[in-house]
């Protein structure tokens, strides 16, 4: 009996080891969540940061310079302050089409457009006028303007995208070639002949390149219009008052570049601070010099002052 028994067991003892290995799976199926959770995170991130990037960048080429430093964190927030706007107007936009698609026969539509007038337009309104005023401390009327113009932009992309992805359904996924006169549809024949390409994806690449362009677009004018009136602990690039202490040696260059400067006074007068890169800042020269943008290395300054102005002569170090 105990020999069978043992012998029972011993059989046994693969299988139950067999069964074991499925005890694993619930961790590893646990697991992978976490890290599609990671990735996604680090994609979002990405796309944070190249917003960022291409934001700042249109604000800086405004001002006739450029920065192409990779490594800043503050892009990421840039990002965020970015896309932020047109989130919220493509989730009000995406809640009255779909709204709309439920209920196109209700007699209670005029209702349900009126509550999504109020959310996707007064509500970023709202928010957008707080932080340009309270939160950016910027005029009250320019932060009514601003934001008025930010919100009518959205809702001008929104609706665009949306009209294009409905046009696009409606057609039979053939948007461009139900646009023509006297329903000749386009065609692509040459095209698809010369480089091998349906005629439909042609029409799909054409109305990807053109929200691309229209995604280009909006970063340019939110970078050139938007981005300098908010502080830059929002992750916008306001422009500071602040004195420059030039180093000793730098001193005859920054003469030459409108600085007024000596070698008894290195501490230069009020100026504004446009940017502050890894290898340069970017100041506008107060008058008479017509408020000349000027870009200077990282090397040619010792110090900046911030806040309240130095008197010429005084030591930014003493405290």
């Amino acid at each position: 009996m105990t020999d069978a028994a043992s012998a029972n067991d011993s059989a046994a003892g693969p299988d139950s080891s067999h069964e074991a290995v499925p005890a694993f799976g619930p961790t590893r199926w646990a697991a992978m969540p976490f890290e599609m959770l990671v990735k996604s995170l680090a994609a979002i991130a990405a796309l944070f940061y190249v917003v960022g990037f291409f934001t700042t960048n249109s604000y800086l080429y405004l001002l006739g310079v450029s920065d192409f430093s990779l490594l800043r964190t503050r892009f990421i927030l840039t990002g965020v302050l970015t896309l932020t706007p047109l989130v919220l107007a493509l989730m009000g936009g995406i809640y009255a089409a779909v709204d709309m698609a439920a209920h196109r026969d209700d007699a209670g539509l005029t209702s349900r457009a009126y509550l999504w007038i109020l959310v996707d337009i007064a509500l970023p309104f709202t928010l957008y006028f707080a932080l340009f005023s309270i939160v950016a401390e910027n005029d009250p009327v320019a932060s009514a303007r601003d934001a008025a113009l930010l919100s009518a932009i959205c809702a001008v992309i929104v609706l665009m995208v949306l009209a294009t992805v409905a046009l696009y359904r409606q057609s039979g996924r053939r948007p461009l070639s139900h646009l023509a006169s006297r329903r000749k549809p386009f065609s692509y024949e040459r095209f698809h002949t010369r480089f091998g390409i349906p005629e439909a994806i042609v029409e799909s690449l054409i109305f990807a390149v053109g929200g691309f362009v229209l995604f280009l677009l909006y970063l340019g004018i939110f970078g050139q219009y938007f981005y300098p009136s908010l502080p830059e602990q929002l992750g916008g690039g306001r422009p500071r008052n602040a004195q420059l202490l030039i180093a000793a040696e730098a001193i005859p260059a920054a003469r030459e570049l409108g600085l007024d400067v000596s070698e008894e006074s290195p501490l230069s007068p009020p100026i504004q601070l446009l940017w502050e890169g890894e290898d340069s800042y970017v100041i506008r020269l107060p008058r008479p010099h017509n408020r000349s943008v000027v870009q200077l290395a990282r090397g040619l300054v010792d110090g900046v002052v911030t806040g309240a102005t130095l008197a010429s002569g005084e030591n930014p170090a003493a405290p």
